[in-house]
């Protein structure tokens, strides 16, 4: 309860605590206006606590790293440069010579180099477990946002799972796309080791770089929550 003066005859009157609109004045019958809406109150303390910049910039670099493995999944990761070119994506390898180019399913070598076919057969399994996993944190994410801003209301089971499993699911994306690489090195080695080295594009490299960053920043994150 809460004590407040009659704005006509100044007598005190009590009111509930969370009460609000248009009242009527016991002694003088005067009527007046008390309190907030609740809504008014809800976006109040939605505005009064703006993002965190540790916050923001694991937002961003969880973004980046879901634009990149979505660009990824169209892109060589891994090459083999000597008189031609083999560059290793992960639905197949693209061979250029001279000036022509020729792209080969992994699917298609498994009759005549079933080991590449298999190595690389993971490598676009582990690469596409790693995009899934990296939309399924997005997605947490944003239920979190939305859910400590007051414009989603969801279950407790939705709830818990986005809490909980952003770790999993950050890590997740890191050592799907870490272990892929590492698989079609193996396979690449074998296959085509006696014409070179097979070494990451610079495109693999950035995209290994902002997933082991944003897991750092996903760490950070919980540590100051």
């Amino acid at each position: 309860m809460v004590d407040i003066q009659c704005p006509h005859c100044e007598d005190e009157i009590e009111l509930d605590d969370d009460a609000f609109g248009e009242f009527q004045c016991p002694h003088c019958e005067g009527e007046f206006e008390w309190g907030e809406t609740p809504e008014a109150r809800g976006m109040e303390g939605v505005y009064s606590a703006p993002m965190s910049g540790i916050k923001l910039a694991s937002h961003a670099l969880h973004g980046a790293g879901g634009l990149m493995l979505i660009i990824g999944v169209f892109t060589g990761w891994i090459a083999i440069v000597f008189d031609d070119m083999v560059s290793a994506g992960p639905f197949g390898l693209q061979m250029s010579f001279y000036g022509f180019s020729l792209k080969s399913g992994w699917f298609s070598f498994l009759e005549e180099d079933s080991v590449l076919a298999i190595f690389g057969i993971m490598f676009m399994i582990l690469i596409l477990t790693a995009v899934v996993v990296q939309i399924a944190h997005l997605v947490f994410r944003v239920v979190i946002h939305m859910e400590d801003s007051g414009t989603l209301e969801v279950g407790q089971e939705m709830a818990f799972n986005s809490y909980t499993y952003r770790w999993h699911t950050s890590l997740a994306a890191l050592v799907c796309s870490v272990a892929g690489l590492i698989v079609m090195e193996i396979g690449l080695l074998i296959a085509f080791g006696e014409f070179g080295f097979p070494l990451p594009s610079l495109f693999a490299l950035l995209l290994t770089g902002v997933l082991g960053a944003q897991f750092c920043m996903m760490n950070v994150e919980l540590a100051n929550e």
